[in-house]
């Protein structure tokens, strides 16, 4: 909703990406304002706007705007001098109380205008002579009192003549009241001032036609420096004029955009459950409306079996079974990887102190170290062994676990719960990165300026084992 307040200049609040529409409104020497609210993102880095176009519609109709009285009245005066407040803005009508009552009583008489000692405008004009000679002194009018002229600046002198031609034209006495005077209504020389206070167009002389200028560069370089150091503000448009008229104004703000951009390379390692792509640097403070960033996926040759255990988010030391020196085996049907390649295991559960852990399935043997112990209720963790070469399965497979040092709690569910990827080709493989899915063309599928969802971080689902990277990344936010 467009509000007009009423201060040293005139303030019009703005909405961002909309138009501003106001119907005419005074455009005075000390301005009137077009603000555009913004509000603070923290941690942005710049902005940029990708219109801003301002219309000022001057008012060029109508019997113009009463300035008061400019002639005291006056009786068998032959000549009567008008001079306007202001000779900068043109006249456009003067209101004589009495001169009715002259013109009724004699017919033949008429109005003349002068300026610099020759007559300019006559009522009624001056007849002309068929197509040898058109009709004389025109543009000029009268409404009983009330003569207008055609926009004329200056002194003006008036009197009330007898005569028909140039040549022949004879004063006559006459008596009036005060007269009052009107001056055009459009305002005389706009100055648009933007954000910072500069100057950005000036429309010198009484401003007859519409007016469009380009503001986005302005609002661009205001709006880039005042979000990196302002907790929110409005980025102010001044539109002021030399004498007072009325417009009619218009400003069309569009694709404003807050940016924070995001330094450096942002990576996370997928491991076929859920993660997220963390967001460094502190909160911005409100939700963006999109991230753009390239984004880059390497696919590490394997993905989740679907006979993986799913890893549930349940506190430590509430499930599972306890592994020491002693082996702990899970055992897999045959049928169920028949056919696969395993690449790589996983063991579920909490390690307790600093532990070391070793697994021997398919053949190999494989260990992992200095495991760190589950600090307080934690959900469970996922250990995994990489097999390097992928062992084809050829029977029922095992997983034997023992600890060599400290203790593991092996979640239970009832089996002790295990996670199996499988070497899977990445073509035509999908990941899911802030809501965007990426279909995966091969080892590394690269997609430039993807539009991200997300706050504080971006999601990353797939069951493939891969490794998502984020670069050139800016949050986007609403102004």
């Amino acid at each position: 909703m467009t509000a007009l307040a009423v201060g040293t200049a005139a303030a019009v609040s703005v909405t961002l990406d909309t138009v501003a529409l106001l119907p005419a409104v005074a455009i005075t020497p000390s301005g009137l304002q077009l603000t555009t609210p913004w509000r603070a993102v923290t941690g942005a880095t710049g902005a940029r706007v990708a219109s801003a176009v301002l219309t000022v519609d001057p008012v060029t109709h109508g019997s113009g705007r009463d300035v008061g009285t400019v002639s005291p009245g006056a009786t068998g005066v032959q000549t009567l001098t008008v001079r306007p407040p202001d000779p900068a803005v043109p006249t456009r009508a003067l209101t004589i109380p009495g001169l009715p009552a002259v013109l009724d009583a004699n017919p033949a008489l008429r109005v003349v205008v002068q300026q610099g000692g020759q007559p300019v405008v006559a009522v009624p004009p001056l007849p002309g002579n068929g197509q040898l000679l058109p009709a004389q002194l025109t543009g000029g009018s009268r409404s009983g009192a009330q003569v207008t002229v055609p926009d004329l600046l200056g002194t003006l002198t008036v009197s009330v003549a007898l005569g028909s031609t140039l040549q022949d034209l004879v004063k006559q006495p006459f008596t009036h009241q005060d007269v009052r005077l009107r001056v055009a209504p459009m305002p005389v020389g706009v100055h648009v001032l933007g954000p910072d206070g500069d100057e950005q167009l000036a429309v010198p002389g009484p401003v007859r036609a519409r007016i469009t200028h380009d503001l986005a560069p302005a609002l661009q370089r205001h709006l880039t420096a005042a979000v990196t150091a302002a907790p929110g503000g409005t980025a102010p448009i001044t539109v002021r004029s030399d004498a007072q008229g009325e417009a009619r104004l218009q400003l069309r703000v569009d694709g404003v955009v807050i940016e924070r951009t995001l330094d450096g390379r942002l990576t996370v390692e997928c491991d076929g459950a859920p993660t997220t792509v963390a967001r460094p640097g502190p909160p911005p403070g409100r939700p963006p409306t999109r991230t753009v960033a390239d984004v880059t996926i390497t696919h590490h040759g394997a993905a989740i079996h679907p006979a993986s255990d799913p890893v549930p988010a349940v506190d430590a030391d509430t499930a599972g079974l306890a592994v020491r020196d002693a082996p702990v085996v899970r055992r897999i049907a045959a049928a169920t990887l028949a056919g696969e390649r395993v690449a790589r295991v996983a063991v579920v559960g909490w390690p307790h102190g600093e532990t070391d852990l070793a697994l021997v399935v398919a053949g190999r043997s494989l260990t992992r170290t200095a495991l760190p112990a589950a600090d307080g209720r934690t959900p469970a963790r996922v250990v995994w062994f990489d097999l390097g070469e992928p062992a084809a399965v050829e029977g029922p497979l095992e997983l034997s676990l023992r600890a060599t040092r400290g203790a593991f709690r092996w979640l239970a569910a009832p089996e002790p719960a295990c996670r199996i990827a499988v070497a899977t080709a990445p073509e035509g493989t999908h990941v899911t990165v802030g809501g965007t899915t990426v279909a995966l063309t091969g080892a590394e599928t690269h997609v430039p300026a993807a539009v991200l969802d997300g706050v504080d971080g971006w999601v990353v689902a797939t069951d493939q084992l891969c490794a998502v990277a984020l670069s050139g990344a800016v949050m986007e936010f609403a102004p």
